[in-house]
């Protein structure tokens, strides 16, 4: 399987469709998942301290605290294989997107990211449609209104501030998550193509 030649941090508004698309480029590429949403699912069911921070944050709709994701991340990274590329789902914090291109810098590893837009409205559409589903457990008390609509108001306030930070280097691409799974798809890969031949020039 071939290899973007790149790493990618994958990231967009609740319901965008982060997942369905991370999973379509994952049989395209030869990528390693690191999902801070699972990472930050299995902190929920464990026990001691770090279950307990989890439980008192992103139980109630919050972020996980960020110096558990960037040790996790950090750990991830360093545990990176020669013959893959990453595609790290998460990481919407400005710190923690500071550390994963600093380390990646380390490394001397390109990095990429892409968002996906998707308008208020349809957010709670396809939050609403989610929790009625077979869905993950997480998501029927996660996509409550309420959660909603803190989570919404925490992305414009915090996760644009990611969005910026990764502008300012010219490595962001935004891509309009409310269109058809294939149409989606369709502009990641022009995106991820068009990055690629500039990062060679």
């Amino acid at each position: 399987m071939k290899r973007l030649g790149f790493n990618l941090a994958l990231l967009g508004m609740i319901a965008s469709g982060k997942e369905t698309q991370a999973n379509i480029l994952k049989k395209k590429f030869a990528l390693k998942f690191v999902e801070t949403g699972v990472f930050s699912r299995k902190l929920l069911k464990a026990k001691g301290k770090e279950g307990d921070i989890a439980r008192k944050s992103t139980g109630k709709g919050d972020p996980l605290h960020t110096k558990l994701i960037q040790q996790f991340l950090k750990n991830e990274i360093n545990k990176k294989p020669k013959n893959k590329d990453l595609l790290i789902l998460g990481g919407r914090l400005k710190p923690e997107a500071q550390l994963i291109k600093k380390l990646l810098d380390q490394k001397g590893e390109k990095l990429f990211a892409l968002f996906l837009s998707l308008p208020d409205k349809e957010v709670y559409q396809r939050s609403h449609l989610r929790s009625q589903s077979n869905a993950k457990e997480i998501y029927k008390v996660l996509d409550d209104k309420k959660i909603i609509a803190r989570r919404i108001k925490y992305h414009k306030e915090q996760v644009s501030k990611t969005v910026k930070y990764y502008q300012k280097f010219g490595i962001l691409k935004k891509i309009n998550g409310n269109q058809p799974i294939q149409k989606v798809t369709r502009d990641i890969l022009k995106a991820l193509s068009e990055f690629k031949i500039a990062a060679a020039s």
